[in-house]
């Protein structure tokens, strides 16, 4: 994947929201395909056999399915978790997406370690109360920038693509877009709208607090129109 073009749906929802958003993304497309069905409350099955084209997480998922299981269950199945290894290290591969440490270990050393590198100018006069607490947001605004998973490049093509594909119900939307583009992009918020009752039944909206808090805020995910469900 080079071009904005070329990138899968799978690629952006991992962009968008990580493993989670990715396995979603995944599930949603199996279930447009017309290969997994949701088998309440709270599971997913097959419903078809497996096509020669499907991205290689699709596969992965479908593959993964032993009876009804939910979709937290699938995503650990050890060939979901491979799939997933390799999707993200290829994103990283592309300068698309961040590795762990990178968002993780270089923002806290840079909050943690200057303020204690400033106190001990403070200590010793070589700078003043005011200058040190500047140097300090500055350390923090600067690890600010390395928090966000996607890289600049990756998140400039998510805000194209979200240019390209509209919230689904919106004026631009295009009625012949894949599915799982709006999934990727959007959400839970897409998965109420296009497959409400698949959505419902299967689990995928038994998520925590803490995800569609995320979700709600997360920029160029937009809130559920009234009406939509």
């Amino acid at each position: 994947m080079t071009e904005q073009q070329d990138a899968s749906a799978t690629d952006l929802g991992y962009l968008t929201g990580g493993a989670r958003a990715a396995v979603r993304t995944g599930l949603a497309m199996l279930h447009a395909r017309g290969l997994v069905v949701a088998d309440p409350p709270g599971r997913l099955r097959r419903a078809g056999v497996l096509p020669a084209r499907l991205e290689p997480l699709e596969r992965a998922l479908f593959g993964a399915l032993h009876g009804a299981m939910a979709p937290r269950e699938v995503a650990n199945q050890p060939q979901v978790r491979r799939a997933l290894a390799e999707h993200r290290e290829g994103l990283i591969g592309l300068g698309l997406l961040r590795p762990a440490w990178r968002r993780i270990a270089l923002p806290a050393m840079l909050v943690l370690v200057p303020p204690l590198l400033v106190a001990r100018l403070v200590a010793d006069d070589v700078v003043g109360g005011g200058a040190a607490l500047l140097i300090v947001l500055a350390f923090a605004v600067f690890a600010n920038l390395f928090l966000p998973r996607q890289t600049v490049a990756g998140a400039r093509l998510l805000r194209d693509a979200r240019r390209r594909h509209p919230v689904p119900g919106a004026p631009a939307t295009d009625p012949a877009a894949e599915p799982g583009t709006a999934v990727a992009l959007y959400g839970v918020t897409a998965l109420r709208i296009l497959m409400p009752q698949f959505a419902r039944d299967s689990g995928l909206l038994q998520e925590g607090w803490w995800t569609r808090l995320l979700d709600a805020f997360r920029p160029g995910v937009p809130s559920l129109p009234a009406g939509a469900v």
